[in-house]
C-alpha cells in the first residue's frame, strides 16, 4: 500500500481533538450547572413577578372596599317627601305645584300676634293641603287626608266644601262626636243628601235619636229615591222599638234596593221576632222565588210557616232546605222548636234518619 492511499485512510477514522473536548465529562458538567443557574433565576424572576401581581390585587381589593365604606357611611341626598307620597303622574297639571314646596308647607301654625294673614301665602298653604287631602283620600289613608282638611280649616275656617269631605272621613274612621260638632254649623252648600245621611248614621251611633231622625229625614226631602236614609230610619226606630214606623222603613228601602239579600234576610228576623209570621212567610217567599241557594232563608220560611199553620209549605221549605246544605247543619236548624209538631210526621222521621245515616 502506497503513501498516499494510508494517509487518506488516517484521515477517515482520525478525530477532531476539539470536537473530542466538547464532549469531555468536565465540559458537561459545567453546561448543567449553567443551565440550572438559568432556571433559577427563572424562578426567581416569576416569583417576583407573581409577587407583585398579588400585591397589586390586594391593593386594588383594599381601595375598592374602602370607597364602598365610605360611600355607605355618606347620608344620602334629601329626597322630597312629597314626591315621594305623590307619584307626578297622579296630579292634575294644576295641581303639581305642590311638588315644589317641601311636605311641612301647609303647616297651619301661626306665631304671629293678632289676627291670623289672609295673604296669598295663607291661600297657597290651605290649597296645598287641600291637594293633599283629596290625594290621601283617593289611596285610602283616611287618617293622613283628614289631617290635611283640618289644617285647611285651621289656616281658612270660613272655606266651605272641606266640612262635608271631613265629616265622612271621620264617618269612616268611626269618629262619630267630631263629625257631629263639624256639621252643627255647616253651611248648606256642605249638607249634601250624603252628608246628611253620614250624619244621620252618625247620630244613631251616638244615641242621638231626634237628630239622627231630622238628619235622615232632610237627606231624602232632597233625594227621596236615596234608599241609605230609609234603611238608617229603619235601624234608628228598631233602636227606639218604634215597630211600625222600622217595618214600614225597611219596606220601603226594599222597594228602592230589591236585590239587599242581607237586608231583606234581616228584615224577616225581625218580623219573626216580632210575631209577625205571615208578613214573614210573604217575604221569604219572594225571596225564595229570586234567590234560590240559601239554605237559611228556606229553613226560616219553614219556621214562618208552622206559625202559620201551614205544615206541608213547612216541610217543602225544610226539604229544599236540606238539599243545599250539609247534614249536621240541616239537623240543627231541624232542631227548633218551631218544628216539634211535625217530629212525630212520618215524612219528618225520614228526613232525620236520611240526614243521620252514616255515608258509606
Amino acid at each position: 500500500m502506497d503513501s498516499g492511499k494510508r494517509q487518506h485512510l488516517q484521515d477517515i477514522y482520525t478525530t477532531d481533538q476539539t470536537a473530542k473536548d466538547d464532549f469531555t465529562p468536565q465540559v458537561s458538567g459545567e453546561v448543567l450547572e449553567e443551565r440550572k443557574r438559568q432556571i433559577r433565576r427563572h424562578q426567581f424572576t416569576n416569583f417576583v413577578l407573581g409577587l407583585l401581581v398579588l400585591v397589586l390585587s390586594v391593593s386594588l381589593v383594599y381601595v375598592v372596599v374602602r370607597e364602598y365604606l365610605e360611600i355607605q357611611s355618606t347620608d344620602p341626598s334629601p329626597t322630597s317627601i312629597t314626591q315621594g307620597y305623590i307619584p307626578r303622574y297622579s296630579l292634575g297639571s294644576e295641581s303639581q305645584w305642590v311638588l315644589d314646596f317641601p311636605d311641612n308647607y301647609g303647616n297651619p301654625e301661626w306665631s304671629g300676634t293678632g289676627e291670623r294673614p289672609f295673604n296669598s301665602q295663607w291661600i297657597l298653604k290651605a290649597a296645598f293641603n287641600l291637594i293633599l287631602a283629596k290625594q290621601a283620600a283617593n289611596m285610602g289613608e283616611n287618617e293622613v287626608a283628614a289631617k290635611h282638611y283640618e289644617n285647611a280649616l285651621e289656616i281658612l275656617p270660613d272655606l266651605e266644601g272641606v266640612k262635608a269631605p271631613l265629616s265622612a272621613l271621620y264617618f269612616k274612621l268611626e269618629d262619630f262626636d267630631k263629625a257631629l260638632v263639624l256639621l252643627e254649623d255647616a253651611s248648606e252648600a256642605d249638607l249634601t243628601p250624603e252628608v246628611l245621611n253620614n250624619l244621620g248614621a252618625a247620630c244613631i251611633h251616638a244615641e242621638a235619636y231626634d237628630r239622627a231622625e231630622s238628619y235622615l229625614k232632610q237627606a231624602l226631602e232632597m233625594k227621596p229615591t236615596y234608599a241609605e236614609p230609609q234603611k238608617n230610619l229603619a235601624v234608628l226606630y228598631k233602636e227606639q222599638e218604634r215597630e211600625d214606623d222600622a217595618v214600614v222603613a225597611y219596606e220601603k228601602y226594599i222597594d228602592l234596593r230589591p236585590m239587599d239579600i242581607d237586608t231583606q234576610y234581616s228584615f224577616a228576623l225581625y218580623l219573626t221576632k216580632l210575631g209577625r209570621w205571615e208578613q214573614s212567610a210573604e217575604l221569604l217567599e219572594r225571596l225564595t222565588m229570586q234567590i234560590t241557594d240559601i239554605p237559611v232563608l228556606y229553613f226560616l220560611l219553614a219556621r214562618a210557616e208552622m206559625h202559620n199553620t201551614h205544615p206541608d209549605k213547612a216541610m217543602a221549605a225544610i226539604q229544599r232546605g236540606i238539599q243545599l246544605t250539609d247534614s249536621s247543619s240541616a239537623i240543627a236548624y231541624m232542631d227548633s222548636e218551631e218544628f216539634d209538631q211535625l217530629r212525630e210526621s212520618d215524612e219528618f222521621q225520614l228526613l232525620i234518619r236520611a240526614l243521620e245515616k252514616p255515608k258509606k
